[in-house]
């Protein structure tokens, strides 16, 4: 890309494509879109890395500075980035949808809250699965492979050339599917043992009328909930580092082919 000076408009153009792509995916990024980070470091981060990225992007930037052709392109990069950012976020969103079903099934419902750093309401299984989440993600280098996705993004999908085809709603079908699936493998230790349980609470009410069932039932659902998670802890890491690096590649990827 040739560029005479920084200050000349289809440069501009090219740099504010670039930032809306990556500020719309790092908005989208659970935990990082809440108010443990603060507005002006997320504008900070975002301009940042488009500052890195813009100058490898390769178009044809003088077009861009035509005012039409550019309200085209930032249309259309409204579009990819909100794609891609829902793209990762599904993948948090399984997790924080295995956490759910097991908090309910345990009772835990009646507790719920809403996490401000976070930016949930849910119950505590969905901050510590979130939390663990984030650490394993970037414990992973994941956020390496989420940087990495986002500049091949640039590559595959150049500013303002990105098209929704026919197969975009069967590929968005298709994560919704992932999502749900991730969320059972997650979650099925736990709430699998859990139903257990509840099938034979339910068979000893009925050999036990007089019984109280819930007051008795529920602590040891808790007990035996809290008991599988911490067996099962070494199998939710590897789901969680699988979800959150070879997932979110997945996902991306199934978003730029669609829109190609």
């Amino acid at each position: 890309m040739e560029v005479s000076t920084p200050l000349i408009p289809s440069s501009i153009a090219l740099f504010v494509l670039v930032v809306t792509r990556i500020g719309l995916v790092l908005s989208l990024l659970p935990g990082f879109s809440g108010s443990a980070v603060p507005l002006p470091a997320r504008v900070a981060l975002a301009v940042a890395l488009a500052l890195v990225l813009t100058p490898f992007v390769r178009v044809e930037t003088p077009v861009l500075s035509q005012p039409t052709i550019f309200a085209v392109a930032l249309a259309r990069e409204l579009v990819t980035g909100l794609a891609l950012g829902l793209a990762v976020a599904a993948v948090f969103a399984a997790i924080e949808m295995a956490a759910s079903l097991i908090g309910y099934q345990l009772g835990f419902g009646l507790a719920a809250t809403f996490h401000p750093a976070l930016g949930i309401h849910g119950t505590a299984l969905n901050s510590l699965y979130l939390m663990l989440a984030a650490l394993v993600f970037f414990g992973a280098n994941g956020h390496h492979l989420l940087l990495g996705a986002l500049a091949r993004s640039f590559v595959l999908l150049p500013p303002g050339s990105a098209l929704p085809a026919q197969a975009t709603p069967a590929a968005v079908i298709s994560l919704t599917g992932v999502m749900f699936s991730d969320a059972l493998r997650i979650g099925l230790p736990v709430a699998g043992s859990l139903l257990v349980a509840d099938i034979g609470l339910g068979l000893l009410n009925r050999m036990v009328p007089q019984m109280s069932v819930f007051f008795v039932g529920l602590p040891a659902k808790i007990l035996l909930g809290f008991l599988i998670l911490l067996l099962s802890i070494p199998f939710l890491l590897q789901l969680l580092a699988q979800a959150t690096t070879d997932g979110i590649l997945g996902a991306v990827t199934q978003v730029i082919v669609a829109a190609r």
